[in-house]
């Protein structure tokens, strides 16, 4: 048991890295491979900084693109320690709208 635990530690601790959702973009066409999105998140001990990642990966090219942004975990929280979604729904649009708009760019 305390040695498969150790695996499994050193994996999410070094492989996943903070991933905690990994979502696939199905092409419309269905011609080309598939699209990657993950989110990361980290949150230090003591620490009110709250930094999530949203990368991108192409599916075709393999390009990866990453937008970041930290901010107070407070602001998404309420006074009886709630989630408020609709805080915290804007930030996630807005990174994966960055993300958007550079492959636009490209």
């Amino acid at each position: 048991y305390f040695v498969l635990m150790g695996v499994l530690t050193v994996y999410t601790t070094y492989v996943e890295k903070g991933i905690f959702l990994v979502a696939l973009q199905k092409d419309e066409a269905g011609i080309d491979p598939d699209n990657k999105w993950e989110l990361a998140s980290m949150l230090k001990k003591y620490d009110d900084m709250y930094h999530l990642s949203m990368t991108f990966i192409d599916g075709k090219t393999g390009i990866k693109r990453t937008k970041e942004f930290s901010k107070c975990v407070s602001s998404y929280f309420d006074e009886k320690g709630t989630l408020c979604f609709d805080l915290f729904e804007p930030e996630i649009r807005l990174l994966q709208n960055k993300i958007s708009a550079e492959d636009k760019k490209n």
